[in-house]
């Protein structure tokens, strides 16, 4: 009987092996940058700005000006009047070789709260772009991706549109 128990921990420990092999070595750069940006949409729906920060590459960058300090201040102060807040992801398309990855979706904020909370809803649904998430992976291991590039072709010259609607 002991026998039998200690074969099938032995087996049990191999496939489970062989699992964990496959998911850091084995998993294509579309799954691995498709797991990150579901990390990301995760982070700022429950405003994990530590989880944010890591996801955020050094070199972070948006048509709005910011860098990855300014966009975590900026996501602290208008993403703070929420209760409840997730995002929607629709028409996604993901293109990742080894290293790089872009991924492509339209973006719908669904949340209730106070302050500027429906203001910023309006704005960001208002949005008919899709966003551009650009990923790149700085080592080798499949959960070091980082977002350096968040784009929207209706943000350029958004700044001031923003600061005259107190949205971001």
């Amino acid at each position: 009987m002991k026998r039998i128990i200690l074969r099938t921990l032995l087996v049990l420990s191999v496939v489970e092996g062989l699992y964990l092999a496959w998911w850091v070595f084995g998993r294509s750069p579309e799954t691995q940058v498709r797991a990150a940006q579901e990390k990301l949409i995760k982070a700022v729906e429950d405003r994990d700005w530590k989880a944010l920060e890591k996801l955020l590459g050094p070199g972070y960058t948006d048509a709005l000006g910011h860098n990855r300090d300014s966009a975590i201040a900026d996501g602290r102060k208008y993403l703070s009047g929420f209760f409840t807040l997730s995002l929607k992801t629709d028409k996604t398309t993901i293109k990742a070789v080894k290293g790089q990855g872009m991924v492509t979706t339209v973006l719908r904020m669904e949340g209730n709260g106070v302050g500027a909370s429906q203001a910023i809803l309006g704005y960001v649904n208002g949005l008919d772009q899709p966003w551009e998430f650009h990923w790149n992976n700085p080592g080798s291991w499949p959960w070091e991706w980082q977002v350096n590039l968040i784009h929207n072709d209706q943000l350029r010259g958004a700044t001031a549109a923003a600061a005259s609607y107190g949205t971001p």
